[in-house]
């Protein structure tokens, strides 16, 4: 890895700075106002200069270290290691299912979706899945984004009438043209509810709504919203004991007697009220009308997304600072440790209680602040591999044919030392999950709307009554944090450092 960078390094050098320079350059608030338009303008000349010390600074020491794990990963012992993991067939099959779940989760859009796939309208086929289209656009009346599920069924209506005046000759002008055109239709994703649209329109009853299979839940809400039939006059005792067979309703008075005939099903619904497919919402709503399967999808996207950034560049300063400490050593060793131990001393949850109060948080800004409250845990770890490492012999020979500092950091001493790394990472992922959860359900963490787990569980702790609002995360949570715990419990097993102590 080292040696392709240093073969290209002007190319490469200009490819990071142009990157580095547009991504620091987009973290600028003006970019919002402004749009990309660095010339003559402070917000690039900083981001450039910022971009510039990345590039002559960081860049090194990033391919060093992708050469580190790069080595580690091609080694003959972890390819043994590899081996017994996969035999772990507990960890293995957890790590593959939450693998494809997380790939699988980058294409909830095609999925999940509120927006069609792409739409057939006089013969032109729109894709309307990534680009806005005005319900004009589409013969329907109105000017914001159409309902792309009821224009479905305005669609299949209308093909419908167009095929019948066809078949009886009272065709119009535009119904001749649909014989070249063909008939109208909408492709929409599997599971066409999205995490963000409100369904208040659709579903009948206030939110949240209960799952669609929950037949008992629903007859209990259409009660509530007095959208059955009842009876002028309330049936008779031997009409309760002999005809519904049910004699412990014989005591009961008429408005507690109606609502278990309702949640029973022995009333009708009134014109125009229906009950929803059983597999319409599988998870209900939120008290928004927004589905909850949908926000548990995209919730999952950004959960893990999150862990997995916070634990890259948490491990990335972490392996660097205890990776310094440990080979140098000495008073900077005793200088620095102290300064991290003062530092892992600050207060995370107020500190992130004041950001919040000061602006809105979002997804980077959350990951900045975990990853300067987190990145100590792994330093010391490094710390410890790197006093024992550099006192081997191989250290000493890489010294006497002139070996830098920085390549005997990076190229020698780190692949030996990144079995804890590759041990703790998971159960960081856990904790990360958790931190990220803790902070929606406090209130401080992703802004509304983003689909979040720790705001569904706000939501099912402020409606308890709604089981599923709080049941949906809550499992969604032990199940997600099990297989990631699993597969760091096999991990941590297949890179036992005893049963390797004699390989050579």
């Amino acid at each position: 890895m080292i040696e392709k960078y240093t073969r290209n390094k002007n190319i490469v050098n200009a490819a990071a700075l142009i990157i580095f320079w547009a991504a620091i350059y987009a973290l600028f608030p003006a970019l919002g106002e402004k749009g990309i338009n660095p010339d003559y303008s402070v917000e690039a000349a900083i981001s450039l200069g910022l971009a510039t010390g990345a590039v002559v600074y960081l860049l090194p020491l990033i391919f060093a270290a992708l050469g580190s794990f790069s080595m580690f990963f091609t080694s003959p012992i972890f390819k043994r290691r590899w081996h017994k993991f996969r035999g772990l067939k507990r960890g293995y099959y957890a790590f593959i299912l939450i693998v494809s779940l997380f790939l699988l989760s980058f294409f909830a859009e095609f999925l999940i979706n509120g927006k069609a796939l792409f739409v057939k309208y006089q013969g032109k086929i729109h894709f309307t899945l990534f680009s806005f289209e005005s319900a004009r656009s589409f013969g329907l009346k109105g000017y914001g984004v159409p309902n792309y599920r009821m224009m479905k069924e305005v669609y299949k209506t209308r093909n419908l009438e167009r095929a019948e005046r066809l078949k009886n000759g009272t065709a119009s002008e535009d119904d001749r043209k649909y014989q070249q055109w063909g008939d109208d239709w909408v492709v929409m994703p599997i599971y066409p509810y999205g995490p963000l649209e409100s369904l208040l329109d659709e579903l009948p009853c206030r939110p949240p709504h209960p799952p669609s299979w929950l037949t008992g839940r629903w007859r209990q809400a259409f009660f509530e919203e007095s959208l059955f039939v009842l009876p002028e006059n309330p049936p008779t005792r031997d009409e309760l004991v002999e005809k519904y067979r049910r004699p412990d309703w014989v005591d009961l008075d008429i408005a507690r007697l109606y609502r278990e005939m309702a949640v029973a099903g022995l009333f009708e619904l009134k014109p125009g009220v229906k009950y929803p497919g059983t597999f319409q919402h599988i998870l209900g709503t939120d008290d928004r009308g927004r589905d909850v399967f949908a926000r548990m999808v995209y919730g999952f996207r950004t959960s893990l997304s999150f862990a997995l950034v916070v634990c890259f560049f948490c491990y990335l300063i972490g392996i660097t600072v205890g990776a310094l400490l440990g080979y140098y050593g000495g008073t900077f060793d005793i200088v620095m440790q102290r300064f991290v131990e003062i530092w892992s001393a600050m207060p995370f949850l107020y500190t992130v209680m004041i950001f919040a109060a000061i602006m809105i948080p979002n997804f980077w800004m959350l990951v900045g602040i975990l990853v300067l409250f987190k990145w100590m845990g792994m330093t010391y770890y490094i710390r410890a591999e790197f006093l024992r490492e550099k006192s081997k012999d191989y250290v000493a020979a890489a010294r006497a044919i002139g070996c830098t500092d920085g390549a005997i950091i990076f190229r020698h001493i780190l692949p030996n030392a990144l079995t804890p790394v590759i041990s703790f990472a998971p159960f960081a992922v856990v904790a990360d999950i958790g931190a990220l959860v803790s902070l929606d359900f406090l209130g401080f963490g992703l802004p509304a709307p983003t689909p979040s787990w720790g705001e569904l569980l706000g939501q099912g702790l402020a409606n308890l009554t709604k089981p599923w609002l709080i049941l949906s995360p809550t499992l969604a949570m032990f199940f997600t944090l099990l297989l990631v715990s699993f597969i760091g419990e096999a991990i941590r097993e297949a890179f036992d450092p005893k049963q390797y102590s004699r390989l050579r």
